[in-house]
C-alpha cells in the first residue's frame, strides 16, 4: 500500500497509563493499573537528552470520573477530578485532556478555578470525537480540583455506549516536573442515556475486529490488520459506497507516515503522545460482497513510543456507512481496541 508523502512529526516522550476500574449507573471507568517508566523520547521515538529524573520536581498526578447524570432530555453531565497525590507541588504546566465518546458532543467548555479550557479538536459529527484541554500553570501538593463536563448525546446513540478518555499529566514542554506514579493518570469513561427503541433496519451491519498484537516500547512500527465486516452482506451484494472508519490512537502510540494505507486521512495529529490523534479511513465499497463472514482487511501501522506503559493500551474506533448504505443496529459498529505494549519481543 502506498505511503504518505507527508513528513513524520517529531514526538516527545510522555507518561500515561491505564487506570483501575470503576462502574457507575450512568458512567463507566475502565482499565488496569500498570507500572511505567520515565524515559523521554525524541523524534521517531529515539531517546532524547534531558536532566536526570532525580533533578526534577517529583509529583504524583491522577484523574478520575464520577457517575454521570442523565437529565432525560439527551444531556449528560459528569464530574472529572484531577489531583496531585504528591507532597510537592507541580511548578510547570500540567493539563487534563478529554476525548469525547462517539455520539456525544460537549455543550460548553468546562470552567475550574486556576484552569484554562480550550479546544484541541472540535468536530460535531456523531462518528467523530472531539478533544479539549484544561491547562494549569502548576498544581498544588496534596490537592484536587473538580470540573463538570456537560455533553449532549446524539439522538441516534446506541444503547451500548462508546467510550471516552480523560488523562491528567505534566505537559510535553514541562521540564521541571516528573510524575512518580503513572498508574492513575488515565481514566476511561462512558455515558448511558435512556434506552432506545429497536433500531430501524438498514441494508448494512458494519463492524470491525483487531488482534491484540504486541509492539515493543520504543521499537519499530508494525502493521496491525483491521478486519471490516458487513453482517448483512450476501454474495455479490455488499456495500454500494465506501464505509468511513474513524479511530483514535492509544496513548503513547503513533501512526507513522510510512506504511499508511491509501484512503487514510489525519483529522487531528498531535506531537504529544499523551494526547490522542484522530484518523479516518475510507473502506472500499463492496464490503460483505463475499458474504457476511469474509472481511476486508486493511493494515495500519502503529508505533509504541518510549515511556509507554507495558500494558494493553486502549483506543476507540467506529465504522459507519455512507451514501445510500444505512446501518441498522449501531451497537456493534463502534468498539474499543487495544495494543499490547511490551518491553521486548518475547511475550
Amino acid at each position: 500500500m502506498p505511503d504518505s508523502t507527508s513528513p513524520e512529526p517529531a514526538r516527545l516522550g510522555r507518561r500515561s497509563l491505564i487506570k483501575a476500574a470503576g462502574l457507575g449507573v450512568t458512567a463507566l471507568g475502565l482499565g488496569a493499573a500498570v507500572p511505567g517508566g520515565a524515559a523521554v523520547a525524541g523524534p521517531r521515538g529515539t531517546p532524547a537528552e534531558k536532566p536526570s529524573r532525580l533533578l526534577l520536581n517529583t509529583v504524583n498526578l491522577y484523574c478520575r470520573t464520577a457517575t454521570a447524570v442523565y437529565d432525560g432530555s439527551g444531556n449528560v453531565t459528569i464530574d472529572i477530578t484531577v489531583g496531585n497525590f504528591g507532597s510537592v507541588a507541580a511548578t510547570g504546566p500540567v493539563s487534563l485532556k478529554v476525548l469525547t465518546p462517539f455520539y456525544a458532543n460537549i455543550n460548553a467548555l468546562p470552567t475550574v478555578a486556576g484552569g484554562t479550557s480550550s479546544w484541541l479538536y472540535e468536530n460535531a459529527a456523531p462518528e467523530v470525537p472531539s478533544i479539549i484541554k484544561v491547562a494549569f500553570d502548576g498544581f498544588p501538593a496534596n490537592s484536587t480540583k473538580t470540573l463538570t463536563l456537560s455533553c449532549a448525546l446524539d439522538a441516534g446513540h446506541p444503547n451500548l455506549p462508546p467510550i471516552g478518555r480523560a488523562i491528567f499529566t505534566t505537559d510535553a514542554a514541562n521540564t521541571t516536573d516528573a510524575d512518580s506514579d503513572l498508574t492513575r493518570n488515565n481514566w476511561l469513561f462512558t455515558f448511558l442515556g435512556a434506552s432506545l427503541a429497536a433500531p430501524t433496519a438498514g441494508n448494512a451491519n458494519l463492524y470491525f475486529t483487531v488482534p491484540q498484537k504486541p509492539l515493543v516500547v520504543g521499537g519499530a512500527a508494525e502493521s496491525i490488520p483491521f478486519s471490516f465486516y458487513n453482517g448483512a452482506g450476501t454474495l455479490l451484494h455488499g456495500t454500494s459506497h465506501p464505509a468511513c472508519f474513524t479511530f483514535t490512537t492509544p496513548f503513547h502510540t503513533r501512526v507513522p507516515s510510512a506504511g499508511r494505507p491509501s484512503g487514510l486521512t489525519a483529522l487531528y495529529e498531535n506531537d504529544d503522545p499523551a494526547i490522542p490523534s484522530v484518523y479516518q479511513l475510507a473502506v472500499p465499497a463492496g464490503l460483505g460482497a463475499l458474504g457476511p463472514l469474509v472481511p476486508t482487511v486493511i493494515n495500519i501501522p502503529f508505533q509504541v513510543q518510549n515511556d509507554a506503559p507495558r500494558q494493553l493500551i486502549p483506543a476507540t474506533g467506529i465504522i459507519v456507512p455512507t451514501g445510500s448504505d444505512t446501518q441498522g443496529d449501531r451497537s456493534t459498529n463502534s468498539t474499543r481496541f487495544s495494543i499490547l505494549s511490551t518491553a521486548n519481543a518475547a511475550v
